[in-house]
């Protein structure tokens, strides 16, 4: 969407500048206890930023689970996807640096198979997964009865946010990547984008976030929404995010135990990224959004929020909360592909998928009219295309259509 000009627009406009421009006069953080996080990171870059090894991730918190039984296992020669279809995927997977493929169709996997020396154990960052899981925690917090709705202003929790223009910003807005939140990447460590993506203090992020574009009039991937909504939740329902995920997700998911980073030593949890966790665990999370908000008979989520993740936002017809829409891949805003990965984008041949997506080709793509669930964990590739599995698995339950 494109700045109306309305008083009003321009009047937000205006104060959207000057809280800009009080935050483009920050200086980076001083090097003391407080910081040394922060300063751990900056000062120790992983040699692949989109592929840190688990060592880089400190400090980590236990996410504590409670596991429980898995989905069931289709029979050998018992699959209700044609086992070619399946052969190819997984061929994909491997060519393309996977880990992991799980399918699951109607509830029953279909195939679970690891690569390169990985096995049902090994657990993976799950990048931006974690801003899914975000937004599922915020409905847990609606269905709790702690939050109303998501068109209640994020202020209601954020007083920092009160007397400028990100008064107005509501919870839709925040999951929806339409909060007004727009860095440019920038290396200084004085500069908010790394305070994003590697600071050492969540409230300290959120109080500075500065706005670029009036609260719902455009849409940008930025993880100043995250931040809110993880500090909206600890707010609202009184818990520490890591508690209140654990508690009211992960644990009655039968999830095992998992790792989530914080901002410091002691500190909080970073909602935007980074959980490690195990492949079977995250088909647990996306299953339960599949069923409506339910996991193995028991109601976790609300399906009316369930139904709302997966519509349209206003901002942007690919994305939903926290989850990309369709031929979201087609979408510069949300995948920078390169001049010869763009000749190979197709559109989704389902009309109604919908999938988390993480740095490095992570992917837990959901079709619900099929019930289907397809997995994929691994490193990044030239050549992985997010509509490959999507569209492969889609076709083989549909073979009187020809597939792209």
């Amino acid at each position: 969407m494109s700045l109306s000009s309305t008083p009003t627009a321009w009047l937000a406009a205006a104060l959207c500048l000057l809280a800009c421009a009080s935050a483009q006069s920050q200086t980076a953080p001083p090097r003391d206890a407080r910081n040394a996080s922060f300063w751990q990171r900056i000062d120790h870059p992983a040699a692949d930023p989109l592929q840190p090894p688990h060592s880089w991730y400190q400090p980590l918190a236990a996410l504590p689970g409670k596991p429980g039984p898995f989905l069931p296992q289709a029979a050998p020669g018992k699959t209700t996807i044609a086992v070619q279809a399946l052969d190819e995927a997984a061929r994909f997977v491997e060519a393309t640096h996977g880990q992991a493929l799980i399918v699951v169709h109607k509830g029953v996997v279909q195939t679970e198979r690891y690569f390169g020396g990985a096995d049902a154990s090994t657990p993976f960052s799950s990048h931006s997964f974690a801003k899914t899981l975000a937004a599922l925690t915020l409905g847990a917090a609606i269905a709790d009865g702690k939050i109303d709705s998501v068109d209640q202003a994020a202020s209601r929790w954020l007083g920092e946010w009160r007397d400028d223009a990100r008064a107005a910003i509501t919870l839709r807005q925040l999951l929806t990547m339409s909060g007004g939140f727009r860095n440019a990447f920038n290396t200084d460590p004085a500069s908010h984008y790394a305070q994003l993506h590697y600071g050492s203090d969540v409230e300290a992020i959120v109080a500075a976030a500065p706005l670029a574009y009036p609260p719902g009039t455009d849409f940008a991937y930025d993880n100043d929404n995250l931040h809110a909504l993880g500090l909206v939740v600890e707010r609202a329902t009184g818990k520490p995010y890591i508690d209140y995920v654990s508690q009211r997700l992960w644990q009655p998911l039968g999830a095992g135990s998992a790792e989530m980073l914080l901002d410091r030593e002691g500190g909080r949890a970073m909602a935007y990224c980074c959980t490690w966790a195990l492949p079977r665990d995250w088909v647990r999370v996306g299953q339960m959004v599949l069923d409506g908000g339910a996991w193995q008979g028991q109601r976790l989520l609300g399906a009316a929020f369930i139904e709302a993740m997966r519509t349209p936002s206003a901002a942007n017809p690919n994305f939903g909360f926290q989850v990309a829409l369709g031929s979201a891949w087609l979408d510069p805003r949300l995948y920078r592909a390169g001049a010869s990965q763009k000749s190979s984008l197709v559109p989704a041949a389902a009309p109604d998928l919908m999938y988390f997506s993480g740095a490095g080709g992570l992917q837990l793509a959901l079709i619900p009219s099929e019930r289907l669930l397809i997995l994929r964990v691994g490193k990044g590739s030239p050549t992985w295309r997010d509509q490959v599995l999507p569209n492969l698995l889609y076709a083989a339950l549909h073979p009187e259509q020809k597939a792209d």
